[in-house]
């Protein structure tokens, strides 16, 4: 049995009043001599709900079993805060890597010169947006650093997939309607008990997710107000736009994990980031589970072992 770390809790930003959180749990045999490599992990929840907290068992027991640093961190949640500044909060996390602030926290046992970015369904689609540097330049604000890997885990990866465009009432995995009324304070934009960094994963704000794909809400609720289309933020179209290009990305390697029954984030997502990544010839590994559904990896026993295979794999070159 792995033994299991307690986390650093380290503050990374004050933003409009709201303190923003990582965690980082140390692997045990990590030294200042011999600092171990950073796996960078966003919790999901479609940008909207969700926690730094909501890290899997195989997440808690990989510092031990990988030799990986696990840093887990916030950012402000949709539609209070848009996606710009949502992405704004995530390249600030990766940039914190490189701090004295990090160093000192984490006794120098971390090595921020070795990195892969993951995150699980929305937060799997940050992974690419950051990873990628995918949307940086159109909105205007500075690019992360470049970052060893890449490994989403049933990421969102486009806002105009019929999916997230279509009403369902109710959703396919819910027996009811969600009446309006129980999400009506996250709505609101402008409600300052909503501007938030974090939501417990039993709180009321855990059934908004649902509401959302209720009611086809993501782009309006990640991107009104911006003026920026929501094809800035498609990962299969910034990398067809890259195809035969003059000067091509050079991405970093990347691993992809999807349940073929995935009911909250559809296999389609994946599929399409996977063609074009075959299309522009990039170093990709793609594991399409069947008869797994969303959040299959919260499972106690479950080892992604192939995940941690490529994880290794990159950070032994």
């Amino acid at each position: 049995m792995a033994t299991l770390s307690e986390p650093i809790e380290i503050l990374y930003k004050h933003a409009d009043g709201i303190d923003i959180y990582m965690d980082v749990y140390l692997s045990p045999s990590s030294s200042q001599e011999n600092p171990a490599p950073i796996l960078f992990w966003w919790h999901g929840g479609g940008l909207l709900q969700g926690t730094r907290k909501g890290v899997s068992p195989h997440h808690l027991r990989a510092p031990t079993n990988h030799r990986v640093t696990l840093v887990s961190a916030d950012y402000r949640l949709a539609p209070q805060f848009r996606l710009p500044i949502i992405l704004s909060d995530c390249a600030d996390a990766v940039n914190f890597l490189h701090t004295e602030d990090f160093r000192k926290a984490t006794q120098g046992r971390a090595d921020p010169s070795r990195v892969i970015l993951s995150g699980s369904s929305a937060g799997g689609w940050l992974s690419f947006l950051c990873g990628y540097r995918i949307g940086f330049d159109k909105i205007g604000i500075p690019k992360p650093p470049i970052v060893q890997g890449i490994v989403p885990i049933y990421p969102i990866t486009d806002l105009e997939d019929p999916f997230w465009t279509t009403p369902q009432r109710p959703v396919k995995y819910m027996d009811r309607v969600i009446a309006r009324e129980e999400v009506q304070p996250f709505l609101n934009p402008d409600d300052p008990t909503s501007r938030i960094a974090s939501s417990t994963l039993d709180s009321p704000r855990a059934i908004f997710y649902s509401y959302m794909v209720q009611e086809a809400l993501l782009e309006n609720l990640l991107l009104s107000g911006t003026n920026i289309p929501a094809s800035t933020f498609s990962v299969a179209g910034y990398l067809k736009e890259a195809v035969g290009a003059a000067e091509e990305p050079d991405l970093p390697p990347t691993y992809i994990v999807h349940g073929d029954k995935d009911l909250k984030v559809p296999v389609e997502q994946s599929r399409d980031v996977v063609k074009a990544l075959e299309d522009l010839k990039q170093r990709y590994e793609y594991e399409e589970i069947p008869d797994l559904d969303h959040l299959f990896d919260r499972e106690p026993d479950y080892q992604m072992g192939k995940m941690y295979a490529f994880i290794e794999g990159v950070f032994s070159t």
